[in-house]
């Protein structure tokens, strides 16, 4: 009979103590069921005092928390005081479906799971309720299957049927994708489902840097929606007065688009050449100064040289200066290239501009061979080239000054000169006297001036130096062109604006990778560097993909070359 007993009153604790679990924290929901790109608040009750926050982490899964209050209240009765604590969240669902709100822990205790009905992913709408969604994002791609480093169009398009306040589209690319913004935004209306939506359209240019299944996180619009309560229970009098109405209060939304997947396909093995250019459209156009290409001996000789594409960035374009190659006796001096990017219907216009100098000791004729660029023609899907023809360039001898006037044969000699008068003769003042006098002052003005100099002085102080003109190259332009040297596996090129990434992030002039393979790198990434330095000095084939993917960020950089010294130099550039 005891044991029974005992077995009685255990049982009992156990179903008291098993709602007790749940009894301290309490989750409620505003609506059991919504449509994409609404959201949702969920309300945490915790009866008692405590000092702690609940744990959301599990809520992170498939929820976005937009906002979130926190309130606290005590409540006094005749049994005594009782404390209150509330967090209010705005949730924001990531996918559709059935989502749940798991047990979320406070202060020890777990509030119960909760059931979540996400429907409508597009402008059909919800299967159950057969209701369009307020507000939704399409995402159109094209081509469907582009090349590797080719240009893809990406149209987003955002419907809505609300005002939107404060709204932004998140969209960026990851180390498999660069993503440009391409265009101003346009705007009209559209018909879906019965329902009249305004639709906000914004274009973007993709570069898959590498071939095969690429997937991105689709875009992103996070936005404020207005909700109209009542601001007071009394009605509203036939004067509009201050009591009843309407009141508007903005809560934010979180709306996902579907993910971007693309199907890239490698360069064809029709494609020849050293470059990589699948374009629209590639041009390239030549302009001499003087036009006639003749120029005296020692006088330059310039080349303008301009290629453009329609579909690649001027980042992708190759510096075609040093594939100038002079006969002998011609020098070349090549000028910085001049890089622009333009945006178009067709989508991005990028130009690589450069100024070349050519300069001749000897007279001659000098013949420059043809340049021919290879590029892929994305709309036939067939290899094309342009070329610029040889040029003869003709360097006359330097022009020399007019010759010295001669005496001929048959020129008359000169009369000779009657003596004069011993009279005037006496008359006449020399002049060396006075020319001897002025330079012996001249000499002393010069000595005392020297003494002068030399004395000791404690207030002559060195001129300040000149301003020196801030010619750092920039650091984010240099990064790019990196990248997409990289891409095309131009090791020469890869080299230089790597020097010129570090040099604009550092600060401080670079000349070699020496500092970088110094500053703490992982095996990996040294290997890789090293492999570049082979390429550069040593020839050979090169492969850029593998080193834009590990040297994604410069590491802080070393200097210990002034590990002696006591005193250190402030930056260059403070």
């Amino acid at each position: 009979m005891t044991r029974r007993l005992v077995a009685v009153l255990l049982t009992a604790l156990l179903c008291s103590a098993l709602p007790k679990a749940y009894a301290s924290v309490t989750a409620t929901l505003s609506n059991t069921r919504i449509t994409t790109g609404s959201t949702v608040q969920l309300t945490l009750t915790y009866d008692g005092l405590t000092t702690s926050e609940p744990h959301l982490a599990p809520l992170r899964r498939d929820f976005d928390i937009l906002g979130s209050s926190a309130s606290t209240s005590v409540q006094f009765g005749t049994g005594g005081s009782a404390e209150r604590a509330q967090v209010i969240l705005t949730l924001a669902p990531k996918r559709t479906g059935r989502l749940t709100i798991p047990p979320l822990a406070w202060d020890g205790e777990h509030s119960a799971p909760l059931r979540l009905t996400v429907s409508g992913g597009s402008a059909t709408g919800s299967p159950a309720t057969g209701a369009a969604a307020p507000i939704f994002i399409v995402s159109r791609t094209r081509p469907a299957a582009p090349y590797v480093q080719a240009q893809v169009h990406l149209t987003v398009r955002i419907y809505t049927d609300e005002q939107l306040y404060h709204a932004s589209l998140a969209f960026s690319g990851n180390r498999a994708v660069l993503v440009k913004h391409a265009g101003a935004d346009q705007y009209g209306t559209a018909v879906r489902n019965g329902r009249v939506y305004r639709v906000i359209t914004r274009r973007f240019v993709l570069f898959a840097l590498h071939s095969g299944r690429i997937s991105l996180t689709g875009p992103v619009l996070e936005a404020e929606v207005a909700t109209h309560t009542q601001a007071s229970p009394w009605p509203s009098n036939a004067f509009g007065g201050f009591f009843g109405g309407l009141m508007q209060t903005l809560h934010p939304i979180e709306v996902h688009g579907d993910p971007i997947v693309l199907s890239v396909r490698p360069r064809p093995a029709a494609a020849r050449g050293r470059d990589w250019l699948p374009a629209q459209s590639v041009t390239l156009s030549a302009h001499w100064n003087p036009s006639s290409r003749s120029v005296p001996a020692g006088d330059p000789l310039t080349l303008e040289l301009d290629l453009k594409a329609i579909g690649l960035t001027a980042a992708q374009l190759p510096d075609l200066a040093h594939r100038l190659r002079p006969p002998a006796g011609l020098s070349r001096y090549p000028d910085q290239a001049r890089l622009q990017d333009a945006t178009a219907d067709t989508g991005i216009l990028g130009s690589r501009a450069q100024t070349i100098a050519f300069i001749a000791d000897r007279p001659g004729h000098y013949r420059l061979p043809a340049l021919t660029v290879h590029w892929w023609n994305t709309r036939t899907d067939h290899l094309e080239r342009v070329t610029l023809p040889a040029q003869t360039l003709e360097v006359t001898p330097a022009a020399t000054g007019g010759p010295a006037p001669t005496v001929t044969a048959s020129t008359p000699p000169a009369p000779a000169a009657a003596p004069k008068p011993a009279a005037a003769r006496s008359m006449r003042v020399s002049p060396w006297p006075w020319l001897t006098g002025a330079l012996a002052l001249l000499w002393i003005a010069t000595l005392a001036a020297w003494l002068w100099s030399r004395r000791p002085s404690r207030t002559r102080r060195a001129p300040p130096p000149p301003p020196q003109r801030d010619t750092r190259p920039d650091a984010a332009t240099e990064r790019t062109a990196f990248y997409a040297a990289c891409a095309r596996n131009d090791a020469p090129a890869a080299r230089r604006h790597l020097l010129g990434w570090m040099s604009g992030a550092w600060n401080v002039p670079a000349t070699s990778l020496h500092p970088l393979l110094a500053a703490g790198l992982d095996e990996h990434v040294q290997t890789l560097l090293r492999d570049l330095e082979r390429a550069c000095y040593g020839g050979g084939s090169w492969g850029g993909l593998a080193l834009a993917q590990a040297l994604r960020d410069l590491p802080a950089r070393r200097d210990d070359s002034r590990a002696g010294e006591r005193d250190t130099l402030p930056p260059l550039y403070p």
